[in-house]
């Protein structure tokens, strides 16, 4: 365990002129060093993929300490990476004034606003290993505090909460396709409710770098809260009618990856110095943000970086709410 005094390093966050309109919350206890994942292909409504190329807390409202236990993700079938449409699970107020229904999912999403913190959460992580039962219990158990984290928010922002399936087969299919190892190590199907994190390639990329794990990991969870939370319908929504590789249709994918990538720093500070994540584990995994690579549908590495270090930093939704910032901050 690194020494409980020294405070987690943030990776530098590059000048921004966008602020949230939320007010500031004190920084979390954060971390810094290696980095990600970076995907690449957007198909149809929506593609959730990254391709991880790695060279290798914050105050809450109470303390949870989570066990995992491994479980085998099922075999999948079938389409490239897009959404299917899903029925929003909450309905607009009588009487609320009339807002399109893809900005009520998106910027309105009562999950961003006013915005909500994530409690600190101690996560008990069995040891770390290479081989796919190893691989599977260790991410397994990173799920299940993952769910302890943000199972709450979700439920106060009045959103239905399930845990994500878990898939580390080395060839894997899903009900959203399969990308290949070129486009993407790890993605998440929002049809199946499921994160793939195929072995070979994950172990290829990251080998035994803790933090890239956590860190990739995370963020494809924070694909499945967007899915939860209906933000992944209302972005199909104003994908509506655009052309995959219009300006308009690449715009709306990096915001919808700089969110992941914010949803992921925030886990970050709420279990970097506590139980199995200590403070150099969580600094290497804040500083994973570093490791990206610049695509046009996850944006450039500057911007990777700033969303990432925004969530650890500020560990806030409304930090975190990349639809409401300027076109020059999800470039």
């Amino acid at each position: 365990m690194a020494d409980e005094d020294d405070s987690p390093r943030v990776a530098e966050l590059p000048d921004s002129d966008w602020k949230s309109s939320r007010p500031e919350l004190p920084p979390p206890p954060v971390a810094e060093q290696p980095r990600r994942n970076s995907p690449l292909a957007i198909i149809g409504v929506l593609t959730l993929v990254i391709v991880v190329v790695l060279a290798m807390g914050a105050p809450g409202r109470f303390s949870t300490e989570v066990a995992g236990t491994p479980v085998a993700g099922p075999v999948l079938d079938a389409k490239p990476n897009a959404a299917s449409p899903q029925t929003p699970r909450t309905a607009p107020s009588p009487g609320a004034p009339a807002k399109p229904r893809s900005q009520e999912l998106t910027e309105a999403n009562p999950l961003l606003t006013p915005g909500l913190p994530l409690a600190q959460i101690t996560c008990k992580l069995p040891g770390f290993g290479r081989s796919a039962e190893q691989l599977r219990a260790y991410y397994q158990a990173m799920i299940g505090c993952l769910d302890e984290a943000w199972k709450p928010l979700l439920a106060d922002a009045d959103h239905t909460w399930e845990s994500p399936k878990l898939n580390v087969e080395d060839n894997p299919t899903s009900g959203c396709g399969t990308p290949t190892r070129q486009e993407a190590v790890a993605f998440y199907c929002p049809r199946d409710r499921g994160i793939f994190m195929p072995r070979n390639r994950v172990t290829e990329s990251m080998g035994s770098n803790q933090g890239g794990h956590i860190m990739v990991l995370a963020h494809e969870y924070g694909h499945h809260v967007q899915a939860l939370s209906g933000i992944n319908t209302g972005m199909g929504m104003k994908m509506a009618g655009l052309a995959e590789d219009s300006p308009e249709y690449l715009e709306l994918t990096r915001r919808m990856e700089l969110q992941a990538d914010c949803f992921s720093g925030m886990f970050i500070a709420a279990a970097g110095g506590r139980g199995s994540i200590s403070k150099s584990l969580s600094n290497s995994a804040s500083s994973a943000f570093r490791s990206s690579v610049a695509d046009k549908t996850h944006g450039s590495v500057k911007h990777q970086i700033q969303w990432g270090t925004a969530g650890v930093k500020n560990n806030n939704t409304s930090a975190c709410n990349t639809w409401l910032a300027p076109a020059g901050e999800v470039s």
